[in-house]
């Protein structure tokens, strides 16, 4: 345990009041009443202090990624996990769930990378590469968007000297379970980083910032304020072959804001969410319904390299099994030859 962990484990609990210890407390026991990876027997948040909450700006130096790719709420250290609460974004569409599939994979490996950062053998700025991911969606049953903040539950562990694993659960607001996620990391260095990705830097204020005096309507204000992560990617040129379809995206600084400062990438969970949403669309077709939803089941992930700035990612997804109203996908994200990010997973319609 890094000094830092251990000076921000005996921080005072007053911020805290703001955000219900009560319904904190509650809501942390029924998440890891579903943990088998927990390790110690249930207790309230009470007795489970000292802890602290995090702002965001103490952890952006520490896992390199900022607001709005980042949208944590109240990141509360525990002893041996972090705790946080989750917004909804992005309208899940085609799944029946309270939360896309891809936008629940970008906030818990967000909160996985916080957990790691909490734990790192060495102080100091890391960044977090996505290499792998395992899920299982949790609530069978078609369930609406939420308008409410989700609970989010990880603990973390180094597995070698660049790598680590992040255990997580993603919580509704009540503490019922909904998507257990395990991440597995390469831990990158600033030194390090720049390096192997030096290529992908961008001065992203080439050109200058308008004067402060600019006169702007709220619609003006509230584009240059945009979230990309609130909308899905605007994917092209889609083509429909059978079992298979595929489509492509340009990427642009604008889709990788917040991820990374002056090395625009685009995010493994925002090339995961193209990649279900190529699922979901393709199901829809085979199914011959436009309206159709799904729910996940199990998800199985591997990033072998990122997608930059400039760079055009072609989407793909073929059907390679139905069992009844179980339908399983094999996915994929490439630039030309070069594989970005592949994904298996399996929806099962609901209406």
């Amino acid at each position: 345990m890094s000094p830092d962990t251990r000076r921000l484990k005996r921080g005072q609990p007053s911020m805290l009041q703001a955000i219900a210890p009560a319904s904190l407390s509650s809501s942390v026991s029924a998440v890891k009443s579903v943990m088998p990876w927990a390790e110690r027997p249930l207790m309230p948040l009470s007795e489970a202090a000292p802890y602290t909450v995090l702002s965001a700006q103490e952890l952006y130096p520490r896992i390199c990624v900022r607001d709005p790719y980042f949208a944590l709420k109240d990141v509360t250290v525990l002893p041996g996990e972090v705790v946080a609460r989750v917004p909804v974004q992005m309208d899940p569409d085609a799944q029946a769930m309270p939360i896309g599939l891809g936008e629940a994979g970008r906030h818990l490996a967000i909160l996985g990378s916080c957990a790691s950062a909490l734990v790192a053998p060495k102080d100091g700025q890391h960044f977090y590469l996505a290499s792998a991911a395992r899920g299982q969606w949790l609530a069978p049953q078609a369930q609406e968007r939420t308008t409410d903040l989700l609970w989010a539950l990880a603990q973390a562990e180094y597995t070698g000297k660049r790598t680590c694993t992040a255990r997580t659960l993603l919580s509704a607001s009540d503490g019922t379970p909904l998507f257990r996620l395990e991440v597995d990391y390469n831990v990158l260095s600033a030194a390090a980083f720049t390096r192997l990705f030096g290529q992908a830097k961008l001065e992203m204020r080439a050109a200058p910032r308008p004067a402060d005096n600019v006169q702007r309507t709220p619609e003006e204000w509230a584009k240059l304020r945009q979230n990309p992560y609130s909308k899905p990617l605007e994917l092209t040129d889609w083509k429909n072959e059978g079992d298979s379809l595929c489509s492509s995206l340009v990427v642009t600084p604008e889709l990788c804001k917040g991820h990374f400062a002056m090395h625009p990438v685009m995010p493994v969970a925002v090339v995961a969410g193209g990649m279900t949403r190529m699922a979901t669309t393709l199901g829809r077709s085979l199914e011959q319904c436009g309206t159709a939803r799904f729910v996940a089941k199990d998800v199985k992930l591997s990033a072998d390299s990122l997608a930059y700035s400039g760079q055009t990612v072609v989407f793909g997804a073929r059907r390679t099994k139905v069992r009844g109203a179980d339908h399983t996908f094999a996915c994929w994200a490439a630039v030309g030859e070069r594989v970005v990010a592949q994904l298996d997973v399996t929806f099962t319609r609901v209406d």
